[in-house]
């Protein structure tokens, strides 16, 4: 039996950030939708969907919410305990970003995501 990736490691503009447990990693590409008709399934439809992270930063005295606001065009990985590692390119912040009980939830965006 082979272990399941439990564990992720989230780093953007070479710097690597302490997250909670449940991040999400958005592969990006086309999605598809099937499309209904009076006669049953016409087929379907094409949609780009963009790669992207999402999220919670556990907030400390060396995390920087400037320096993560500002991320644009960067570049950045999203690395598993089972070691598989994603390459985002094209990395940005997409929200403003707020500080709650020690925790920042940020959502990237990414031009592109290749498994490495």
């Amino acid at each position: 039996m082979g272990q399941v990736t439990g564990r992720v490691f989230i780093t953007a503009n070479g710097k690597r950030f302490s997250t909670k447990s449940g991040a999400t990693l958005k592969f990006g590409n086309v999605k598809r939708e099937m499309v209904p008709a009076d006669h049953g399934t016409a087929g379907y439809k094409e949609n780009t969907e963009s790669a992207g992270v999402e999220c919670t930063i556990i907030h400390d005295a060396n995390t920087s919410l400037t320096e993560i606001q500002a991320i644009v065009a960067g570049s950045g990985s999203f690395d598993t305990d089972t070691g598989k590692s994603f390459v985002l390119s094209g990395m940005v912040c997409l929200e403003a970003l707020s500080l709650a009980d020690g925790e920042v939830k940020v959502s990237f965006g990414a031009m592109d995501c290749k498994e490495v």
